[in-house]
């Protein structure tokens, strides 16, 4: 027998600051947590699974938008159609969401409690299964959720569902917090969990502890594959645990190593060979890609003076290698020079930089200057648009001071008049 076991799908999540990107694909990949779903459900037919479980946060936030909701039970029911059984947990997103709690969901589809933990038993399939969860209520859900899960049900291949975050991971907001001790000493065989959108098996004896990570990538930092787990068992224990991959955008942060590059077309073929096997890995899917350019070289100055003109080379680098199945979110330049550039400019521009090099040196003084310049611009921007990374600089100088440094030679090169093309 087979089940599916998946969570963080976020379906429909906001993609945010996509728009300010020139050239993004916002279309595609607006519809990729959805492509991916479907592909979710596609695997759960041809592979005839008896279960799909959910371990919450199907949605990003409390949706506004029923068309996502008529979305989800479609595709529920077409797994109805097949006896295919649904178990869903709530998770921190979308446990408060009123649209799917008024939503008539398809006979297949139970979702667990959040009042107590919930069990749901499936006596007819060829191996008894118990599905023990809880799903979250509205708010931050900060005490630990696993202690009230009970032990194992005779007879039963018991599976737990548990969104939560598993002590040691820093990477996400803390809910329902956990050991790993309170999951394996319960007598279940599988312990299905969510929240994290890294995926990683945590233990297989004496129980199956698994993050299957997100469905579907959503921003820079969810890189690689990303899908769901595909879990045999064999009477009551499990025999496997299989990642499929099924997202639809694949995010890859690219460094590109320019250690002793000389020339640029030294630079121009290092980047091709970075993109060229990034294309490959993503088996016909768009990537997206971040591109980090290091290393020590002579090229550094003339990658910060302009920064256009090397976004332009790799934009056409990637539109010869894929076409419109590469784009280019970002490129980032952390080279460093070999040595200290000869100062050949005008006193003017000497004295500039010292000035620019001393107000970076105090984070006492540029902090009220950077709240008075850019605390009013943020005040009046969109609350998405508030956590800019851009915007992060008013409240940890640090970040300023690091920006003006990288910024010294593009403005050297703009008062000496050499134009970024």
């Amino acid at each position: 027998m087979k089940f599916v076991h998946a969570a963080d799908i976020h379906l429909d999540s906001p993609l945010r600051n996509l728009a300010q990107h020139d050239g993004a694909p916002i279309e595609r990949m607006r519809r990729a947590s959805r492509e991916a779903f479907e592909h979710m459900i596609d695997l759960c037919i041809e592979q005839q699974v008896a279960i799909l479980v959910l371990a919450g946060d199907l949605y990003d936030h409390d949706c506004p938008n029923m068309q996502v909701a008529v979305f989800l039970r479609n595709q529920l029911i077409r797994l109805d159609r097949e006896k295919i059984r649904v178990v869903i947990v709530k998770g921190n997103h979308d446990s408060d969401n009123k649209i799917t709690s008024a939503l008539n969901l398809p006979a297949n589809t139970k979702i667990l409690s959040d009042k107590k933990v919930d069990l749901v038993r499936y006596d007819d399939l060829s191996v008894p299964i118990a599905i023990h969860g809880q799903s979250f209520k509205p708010g931050p859900i900060k005490e630990n959720l696993a202690a009230s899960y009970p032990s194992a049900l005779s007879g039963y291949l018991n599976i737990g569902v548990l969104h939560t975050s598993l002590g040691g991971y820093s990477e996400h907001a803390t809910y329902a917090p956990c050991v790993l001790t309170d999951l394996t000493t319960r007598g279940y065989a599988y312990w299905a969990l969510g929240h994290i959108h890294k995926g990683e098996i945590l233990a297989r004896d004496p129980c199956w502890v698994v993050y299957p990570g997100n469905l579907q990538g959503r921003h820079a930092k969810e890189t690689g594959p990303k899908g769901c787990v595909l879990v045999e068992t064999e009477g009551n224990r499990i025999v496997s645990a299989e990642t499929i991959a099924l997202d639809v955008v694949r995010w890859h942060q690219i460094k590109v190593d320019l250690q002793n590059a000389t020339h640029e077309p030294e630079l121009v073929e290092r980047i091709r060979v970075e993109l060229g096997q990034a294309h490959k890995n993503a088996d016909g899917r768009l990537s997206a890609v971040r591109l980090v350019l290091t290393g020590r070289t002579p090229l550094h100055d003339e990658i910060e003076k302009r920064p256009n003109r090397i976004r332009q080379t790799v934009l056409e680098l990637a539109g010869e290698i894929a076409g419109d199945d590469i784009w280019i979110e970002k490129v980032r330049n952390e080279t460093t020079a070999p040595t200290e550039p000869a100062n050949d400019s005008t006193e003017a521009v000497t004295e500039l930089i010292r000035i620019l090099r001393e107000t970076a040196g105090d984070a006492a003084r540029l902090r009220p200057l950077l709240a008075e310049a850019l605390g009013p611009l943020r005040a009046k921007l969109p609350e998405e648009l508030k956590e800019s990374s851009a915007l992060q600089i008013i409240d940890d100088p640090g970040l300023a001071r690091d920006a003006l440094v990288r910024l010294e030679p593009q403005i050297v090169a703009r008062l000496a008049g050499e134009e970024d093309k």
